[in-house]
């Protein structure tokens, strides 16, 4: 090979990964190439020459691999421009984030490339010595050793990913599978982190094999047995097996095991440079009213659902406790569901809130945001590193308090338990996890994407939403401002369940869009009876979280640190 391109290939490798792991989610959506997305990194990774130490090697390829990945992935942050004012924010905004999420694909690249490391030792020659047919499956059970440590390491740093710094699990791999219902059942176990351990796991045993029998074939002229193969494919049945088994095994809904919810959906659409505009006030009230009424005035309906800040004030504010109470709820025998911001100590301390009411706002309960967005809600580090107010600054001028309770709301009519998410929320399973209680609940989301304006932003977030139905085995309804306000069911399917033979594609979702076109940044509703299982399960995700991924990442820990105490030991045995 060419110096030059030996010295070049696996950079280039490491970008490609980065572009084919890119496609796989919205907007191009090309799920199955999660499967394959990993093997050029890991042939860069594992074969790549080196003059230095490999950690630092493995780390700066799996870095730039993310980060290829991640300005792909989180390109919508771009469209903040408009809102800070400046093509600068917009930038930096993008590109620091992605720089910093992609320091933990930095972190497995430096792991997979050292402890996590697999050699081909089958390629050399055969001694003489050697017995025929010995250490038949030897190979295969260091791909296998390879391929479960890379997995773990991986599942580990992502669960990290969702928790450092309050947090951005984002896109992990899991999610790249949630096109495929059966695949993703089993995140009520393992949650959606865990199905990293099978896409990593498979990747490392595909670049395996195709690095085994090239070398066997030019060798011995033959194919050994390959078990760990076998062992990855047999994984991606069991996991297909035990979501077929979950959906065909899912109790169908009956008055006696369930009770029907009546819901509404309203999606205003209003453009985020017009939200807080006073020019726009009066349509912004008088659209939520008209959209509201035209339904709970003519059919009974048990819960309406607004989105996030839907109206241009504050709970505290007379104007609005007065627009709801005579113009909206007096109009019928129904529940409200809005987003909306509280305040205190006059202004000085502001929540992101979620409000369910009935009759009047005097009956009202409030749920405090827990989970803030970092430069969303709030700058971390705004007086001591004014770099981050000075990218952020325009967004967020006042930055928003952390609310502190964890239990769910209660529904009257009929009797239920609100698990509350605003915003990013829906994305975070640790959190959801919390509200989990016996009887029946709903999962409601009330979302504001349209910072990011018609951009990928909205159906990532959905589809990232999805995981916390499968993960809590309860039924989402999320209202956005701008999209995607939709209904998702425990098994995280979008469709209707008694569509009429013959509807295809946008006619069968449970999504607020346009019927022709199928757009889901438009104004609209969605009236949907959502069937809430009397006595559904506590997962075993609901009951211990992220513990599978946990406990992986704590294997590679702990076998890392044992590699490097190893290895000190060695080079203090060699100098002696």
């Amino acid at each position: 090979m060419n110096p030059r391109l030996r010295k070049l290939w696996p950079w280039l490798a490491a970008v490609l990964s980065g572009l084919l792991l890119g496609l796989c989610y919205p907007r191009w959506d090309v799920g199955e190439l999660i499967w394959i997305w990993q093997i050029p990194l890991f042939a860069a990774l594992w074969f790549g020459e080196t003059s230095g130490p490999r950690w630092r090697r493995g780390m700066a390829l799996g870095y730039l691999s993310g980060l290829t990945f991640f300005l792909i992935n989180l390109s919508w942050l771009f469209e903040l421009r408009h809102v800070a004012g400046t093509v600068w924010a917009g930038l930096g905004g993008w590109f620091a984030l992605a720089a910093y999420v992609a320091v933990y694909f930095g972190l497995w690249g430096a792991f997979a490339a050292t402890v996590g490391r697999w050699l081909p030792a089958e390629a050399e020659p055969r001694k003489k010595t050697s017995l025929p047919g010995s250490d038949l499956f030897g190979p295969s059970v260091a791909v296998i050793r390879a391929a479960a440590l890379g997995g773990a390491a991986w599942c580990g740093l992502e669960w990290l990913r969702g928790i450092a710094f309050t947090g951005f699990g984002w896109n992990g791999l899991g999610v790249a599978l949630h096109e495929n219902l059966y695949l993703i059942q089993i995140a009520d176990t393992i949650g959606a982190t865990g199905l990293a351990f099978v896409v990593v796991f498979c990747n490392a045993v595909w670049t395996a094999t195709l690095i085994r029998i090239g070398r066997e074939m030019a060798v011995r002229q033959r194919v050994r047995p390959h078990l760990d193969f076998a062992v990855a494919v047999a994984l991606i049945i069991v996991v297909f097996l035990y979501g077929v088994t979950k959906i065909l095994t899912r109790p169908a809904p009956t008055p006696e095991n369930s009770v029907n919810l009546r819901a509404l959906l309203v999606q205003l659409n209003t453009p985020i440079d017009e939200k807080w505009d006073e020019a726009h006030a009066q349509r912004i009230i008088e659209q939520y009213r008209d959209l509201t009424l035209g339904y709970v005035e003519s059919s009974a309906y048990d819960l309406v659902i607004w989105p996030e800040t839907a109206l241009p004030g504050r709970w505290t504010f007379p104007g609005v406790q007065t627009y709801l109470n005579d113009h909206i709820l007096k109009a019928a025998d129904f529940s409200l569901i809005l987003g909306i911001e509280d305040e205190e100590l006059d202004g000085n301390v502001l929540y992101n809130c979620l409000a369910l009411t009935r009759g009047s706002t005097r009956e009202s309960q409030l749920h405090r945001k827990l989970h803030r967005v970092p430069f969303g809600e709030y700058i971390p580090l705004r007086e001591s590193f004014p770099v981050f107010h000075w990218i952020a600054g325009g967004i967020v001028p006042m930055d928003f308090t952390a609310g502190s309770s964890y239990e769910p709301l209660k529904l009257h009519r009929p009797e239920a338990g609100i698990i509350p998410l605003i915003c990013f929320e829906d994305t975070v399973g640790r959190l959801a996890r919390r509200f989990v209680r016996p009887g029946p609940q709903l999962i409601v989301n009330v979302t504001n994407d349209g910072w990011f304006y018609e951009s990928q932003a909205a159906i990532q977030h959905l589809v990232n939403a999805k995981f916390r139905c499968v993960e809590l085995r309860r039924p989402m309804a999320r209202a956005a401002n701008t999209g995607v306000s939709a209904i998702i069911d425990e098994i995280g399917s979008l469709e209707f369940p008694d569509a009429a033979p013959g509807t295809t594609g946008h006619e069968r979702l449970r999504v607020v869009q346009d019927p022709l076109t199928g757009n889901t940044f438009t104004t609209g509703t969605l009236p949907a009876t959502i069937a809430l299982p009397k006595a559904p399960p506590i997962t075993f995700y609901s009951r211990v979280g992220d513990a599978f991924s946990v406990t992986l990442g704590a294997i590679a820990a702990l076998v890392t640190g044992l590699g490097v105490i190893r290895s000190r030991r060695h080079r203090a045995a060699t100098t002696r």
